[in-house]
């Protein structure tokens, strides 16, 4: 059994069990801010008696309780501990049942390759995946979330940075944000995701401890933003470096103190669904911010849904043939994870400083590209590296893609405020303007007459309050509660500004890795290749025999043209065309993701 944590608290005592060997495992106890940690045999009456004398000898200021009724409540942690063992036995049981049945349905390789093999291979797995559980719209958020997904498969960098994509998905109580992702989750194979409701601060350590492969290539699904609250400090690093490293000093089987280093290794991707306008900002800002905005007869059309899924004939639906050839197609694809684009041009990157956090956006970005390149990997150039490591190689249509999902999709990565929250900010600027300023002064305007005049109810009003005055500073609360704008406010403040301002467009990164293309090794397909450079090495100055196996001339370039005269210099016959040869990168090697931490 996996480690994991179990929490209890009675008589204002915080308890944590780690079980580490049935119901042996790390116990650590908490009260008025004194912690006590030792192992302990849970159900073993002595032991936990040592563990009692043990807190009120270390600590008896903090643990005033006494003896006979914390070893009391020892016994009652020790019975919900033994609970707990039951019910994860017996839903681990029901996930293996469920397992089975997967695993009994016979798989077409043929037809499972053939899901792959065929182009736009996202755009039909989201698609099949939404009709399957039928959800209405939403295609571009469910894109995004796949890639983000499916972008934990992707081998890091050569220095440990991971290149997935992170994404904060959110959306209101209601909207449909787990619908959404549970979707995206249906097709892809279980060992791909890591999907829980709740953690406590240190339970990835003890889970990495006990199975440490457990979270590489994975992609972690919290139930909601406040799965992960005590998990922040762990996550931050696994998104920046695929790696985190928890050090920490607990009483070995002799009672002595021992030092012990946990380490998770990634990498990993987090979607994280919830209703909040902010997360941690140092966590918030390496991800993918999209919103699930309102739209006209939401609630109608999702109701119709609802309705839809009670039709007997939908009751016969088996749709495990079509999960498991998907879930057989990804595993194919994971056989190869890297994923690179074969030349860089100096433009290729963002050029505005508008955005603080833009080469964290960047990365993220282009990660959207990197993983479609990879789910198309049957329908793009793959080379052999040095190490006999197979790549495959990005194209402009994948970074089209990834632009195109992003415009639509990202726009809260960019900027902070949603159409919902303009609505607002307009509604009391119209009214400010019209309302007599005598009727305005001091007071403000309500919540409800705000949502009639924005077209959105009041609750909507309510909830965005906090991140409009607190978060961005556009609204200012009154002493009785009404809202109005700050002083010289102004539309010109929240106007949506061009979205993809510093961003290549698909036109240019066509043309440039068109033009790079002619300038890079060949060394794919080629039958004596021993002399030449691998695709992520520059070229050395061609010398006699170094291009030997690959023709650099061109077609109508005669021998002596090379032999006689300066590369990029016109034949002096003024009949042929310039003689051409591969050259190094222009930046010199490869391109280098990496960016600080100030970034």
């Amino acid at each position: 059994m996996s480690a994991f944590g179990i929490e209890y608290e009675a008589e204002g005592i915080e308890f944590e069990f780690t079980p580490a060997k049935g119901t042996a495992g790390e116990l650590a106890a908490t009260l008025n801010e004194e912690t006590v940690v030792a192992k302990i045999d849970i159900a073993n009456a002595k032991g936990r008696s040592t563990f009692v004398r043990e807190a009120l000898e270390l600590y008896p200021d903090a643990f005033t309780i006494s003896e006979l009724d914390f070893r009391r409540v020892l016994n009652d942690l020790a019975v919900y501990v033994n609970d707990e063992f039951k019910i994860r036995a017996s839903k681990a049981e029901d996930d293996s049942e469920a397992d089975d049945e997967v695993e009994d349905v016979e798989v077409d390789e043929e037809a499972a390759e053939a899901l792959i093999e065929a182009p736009d291979v996202l755009e039909r797995y989201v698609e099949t995946m939404a009709q399957i559980r039928k959800v209405y719209g939403d295609r571009a958020q469910m894109q995004v979330v796949a890639l983000g997904a499916l972008s934990s498969q992707l081998e890091p960098l050569s220095d440990g940075m991971p290149l997935g994509t992170n994404v904060m998905l959110i959306g209101e109580a209601g909207r449909g944000k787990n619908y959404v992702s549970d979707a995206i989750a249906l097709g892809m194979p279980g060992p791909f995701i890591y999907e829980f409701e709740s953690a406590s601060a240190k339970s990835f350590f003890y889970e990495a401890d006990a199975n440490p492969d457990r979270f590489r290539y994975t992609w972690v699904y919290p139930n909601e933003a406040e799965a992960t609250d005590a998990l922040v400090e762990t996550l931050r690093p696994m998104l920046s470096k695929a790696k985190a490293v928890h050090k920490t000093v607990d009483t070995d089987a002799d009672g002595a103190n021992a030092f012990r280093g946990l380490t998770i290794e990634g990498p990993l991707t987090v979607t994280i669904p919830t209703v909040r306008n902010k997360l941690d900002n140092q966590l918030q800002s390496r991800m993918l911010v999209i919103e699930l905005e309102e739209f006209e007869d939401r609630v109608p059309r999702h109701s119709a849904k609802v309705s839809e899924s009670l039709l007997l004939s939908r009751a016969t639906e088996d749709h495990a043939g079509t999960l498991a050839l998907w879930r057989a197609a990804l595993n194919k694809l994971a056989a190869v994870r890297r994923v690179g684009i074969a030349t860089h041009h100096e433009k290729f990157r963002l050029e505005t400083n508008k955005i603080s956090h833009g080469a964290r956006l960047w990365r993220n970005f282009l990660s959207l590209m990197l993983t479609n390149a990879w789910l198309e990997q049957r329908n793009r150039e793959t080379i052999t590296l040095e190490t006999g490591e197979q790549a495959v190689i990005v194209s402009s249509e994948d970074y089209r893609v990834a632009y195109e999902i992003f415009s639509t999709a990202c726009k809260r990565s960019v900027v902070e405020l949603s159409d919902t929250h303009r609505k607002i900010l307009d509604a009391v600027y119209e009214l400010q303007k019209t309302e007599k300023k005598g009727a305005f002064r001091g007071a403000g305007f309500s919540y409800r007459k705000i949502g009639d005049k924005a077209g959105c109810s009041y609750e909507t009003v309510r909830k965005q309050k906090a991140f409009l005055v607190q978060s961005v500073g556009l609204l200012r609360e009154f002493e009785h509660g009404g809202l109005g704008l700050v002083k010289d406010a102004d539309p010109s403040w929240w106007q949506e500004n061009e979205l993809l301002e510093g961003f290549p467009t698909p036109a240019e990164v066509e043309k440039w890795w068109a033009e790079g293309d002619t300038n890079r090794v060949d060394k794919v397909d080629t039958h004596d290749n021993k002399d030449e450079k691998p695709i992520d090495k520059p070229n050395t100055v061609s010398t006699e025999g170094a291009d030997k196996g690959v023709d650099m001339s061109t077609q109508t370039s005669p021998t002596l043209v090379d032999s006689e005269t300066l590369i990029g210099k016109p034949n002096p016959n003024g009949h042929h065309e310039v003689s051409t040869l591969s050259t190094p990168f222009e930046s010199g090697g490869d391109l280098d993701y990496e960016y600080s931490e100030d970034d």
